[in-house]
């Protein structure tokens, strides 16, 4: 590698790093969540050894766990390295294998359009504005690890005869498999790089894609395997997916070219009816993709069916959205190579630095609106008004900031668009206790429940009950929200609180007796039953003959409802000072 190309390169890098930067300090959304936020198994780096052996370990929604160890563990890696939830820790890891991909993307596309042009590419990919979704999302890390898996074992058959002889070369793909799984996909590329660059005959060419073919589905099988028995895609019925996924190419085609428009979540719904003008239309751009992919110079030829067969098992096996943008993130390789290679010659540097320069802008203003959790989503309800996903997570943003009417009227048009979402009936249930209904929040938490029992529903209708003085029912809930999903470390959080506050668990320990109960009193003022009753035990433990302890712990005990456990406290303190009258009082309120 010559001085000059070292620079182009290391400022190629350069562009890619300062173009995701402003996105480091970037909140957690969507499927981070469940992945991350309230990942349980993430926060102890003991629990590596798991993430290969159990698929409950990449979510703590059961029904999402699916097996990709590999990514788990580099979230769990980021979640130490950052000293907790600091998003700031997992951008910068983004961001790294952004710049890994790209190297390998040049590494790639050298042989076959030399490396000028090989390194312009990668750029304009690792830039192009429609992939800040699977660079801002960052659950979609997935996608990374398997391209770079992937490409890994491109540049390892094209570059060494030994690995090409041994196999050797599709080790990078299985290990990337770990984090998602591309694997049908690796073998007709390589048919197509052998039939198109090295002039292998059909046969020839079909019998160096057999191995990872073969290989390949035994590794798809396994990794199905893995998956946890409650693990679903969500998905719909098939023919209305598979309709509507034409168009869907074409769409993300003209996203490549064009990237306005983007939205985090849109409000397409399956086509109905196989003659709908826009599946016509999705209809036509295939066809005409095929011919171009018939009729083009090799390796636009080769580009462009990159580009199909990336989206190839995303359109044949129906999934919860019929779109979504992090999956044109692979396709986008294709699609990157055909460009330059179809630009004129005497205008492709200077096409190709126009189309980075352009890009890299958009990713930066698009990283703006990934920002925070309210710009992403007042950025969708305004691109796709007919979502009600998306109107129910932009009210979760104003429920946050305090303003619950604005947050009633987003959950009350959502519900006009997903009458029967549980998520969204939960939801609801929150803002009207937050109004002072607890009639109505009630009756949404247990309609939440009736349309689907899962740990979500019985958790945040467990923490209402404690939040509501019934504690004694709350703990039935949120025990089977853990014993659902016990990954979920918020479920987890409030069943260990309330055996604290029973005293059948060991809470938190003070240094001393006067700093527990102070800490205690504090709790009382502010309303923290929970941490009144931690810290009051704790107290207690250094001195079991405070009547002011017992009597503080009782008080606690009985705002939460739990009126026997509250008695015997009065009880204790009684016992201590018979004559404390404030202790009488307070058990003669509970009726005793």
């Amino acid at each position: 590698m010559n001085r000059k190309f070292a620079l182009a390169c290391a400022a190629a890098a350069v562009l890619v790093v300062a173009a995701y930067a402003n996105s480091l300090h970037n909140s957690f959304h969507f499927d981070d969540a469940h992945v991350i936020e309230t990942n349980l198994y993430l926060r102890d780096l003991s629990n590596i050894p798991r993430f290969f052996t159990d698929a409950h370990t990449f979510s703590s929604l059961p029904q999402n766990a699916t097996y990709r160890p590999l990514v788990t563990l580099s979230l769990a890696l980021d979640y130490a390295r950052g000293h907790g939830l600091d998003p700031a820790a997992f951008h910068q890891t983004q961001i790294a294998l952004l710049v890994i991909t790209g190297a390998l993307l040049a590494a790639f596309f050298t042989p076959i359009a030399g490396e000028w042009l090989a390194l312009l590419a990668a750029t304009l990919f690792c830039v192009q504005t429609a992939n800040t979704e699977t660079m801002n999302l960052i659950s979609a890390r997935s996608e990374l690890l398997s391209t770079i898996g992937l490409l890994a074992s491109f540049v390892l058959y094209q570059r060494s005869p030994f690995a090409r002889r041994t196999l050797l070369y599709l080790l990078p793909l299985a290990i990337g498999a770990l984090a998602k799984a591309p694997l049908v996909v690796f073998a007709p590329l390589l048919f197509a790089y052998a039939l198109l660059f090295e002039k292998q005959p059909p046969r020839k060419a079909l019998r160096i894609a057999t191995p990872p073919l073969l290989i390949g589905i035994a590794l798809l099988a396994f990794l199905n395997s893995m998956n946890a028995k409650e693990w679903t895609s969500g998905a719909g019925s098939r023919l209305p997916y598979l309709i509507t996924q034409p168009f869907a190419w074409l769409h993300y085609a003209r996203l490549f070219f064009l990237p306005i428009g983007l939205t985090a979540d849109t409000d397409w719904q399956p086509f109905a009816h196989w003659y709908d003008t826009r599946a016509v239309a999705g209809y036509l751009f295939v066809a005409l993709l095929v011919l171009a992919i018939a009729r083009a110079r090799p390796a636009i030829a080769f580009g462009l069916a990159w580009f199909a067969v990336a989206l190839l098992p995303t359109s044949l096996f129906p999934l919860a959205e019929v779109v979504n943008e992090h999956r044109i993130f692979f396709a986008y390789i294709g699609a990157v190579l055909a460009l330059v290679i179809a630009i004129p010659p005497r205008a492709r540097t200077a096409v190709m630095l126009a189309l980075i320069v352009a890009n890299t802008i958009g990713t930066i203003e698009r990283n703006k609106v990934w920002r925070t959790e309210e710009t992403l989503w007042a950025d969708t309800v305004a691109k796709a008004p007919a979502n009600g996903r998306a109107w129910m997570n932009y009210g979760l943003t104003q429920m946050a900031k305090g303003r619950y009417a604005v947050a009633k009227s987003c959950f009350e048009r959502a519900a006009l668009l997903t009458p029967n979402y549980s998520i969204l009936e939960i939801n609801r249930g929150v803002v009207e206790g937050a109004l002072g209904d607890p009639a109505s929040a009630e009756q949404r938490f247990r309609r939440a429940l009736a349309l689907n029992p899962d740990a979500n529903a019985h958790f945040f209708f467990a923490r209402w009950l404690v939040q509501r003085g019934r504690a004694a029912e709350g703990l039935l809930e949120v025990r089977e929200a853990v014993r659902m999903s016990p990954a979920f470390a918020e479920a987890d959080d409030l069943s260990r609180r309330l055996d604290v506050a029973l005293g059948r668990r060991p809470g938190r320990a003070w240094p001393d007796y006067a700093g527990a109960f102070r800490d205690g009193r504090a709790a009382i003022d502010r309303g923290d039953w929970l941490a009144a009753a931690e810290a009051n035990r704790d107290a207690l433990r250094h001195d079991r003959h405070s009547a002011d302890a017992w009597n503080n712990l009782g008080w606690s005990l009985a705002q939460l409802g739990l009126t026997n456990e509250a008695a015997h406290a009065y009880e204790q303190a009684l016992a201590i000072e018979p004559s404390n009258d404030r202790v009488r009082n307070n058990l003669h309120l509970l009726g005793r």
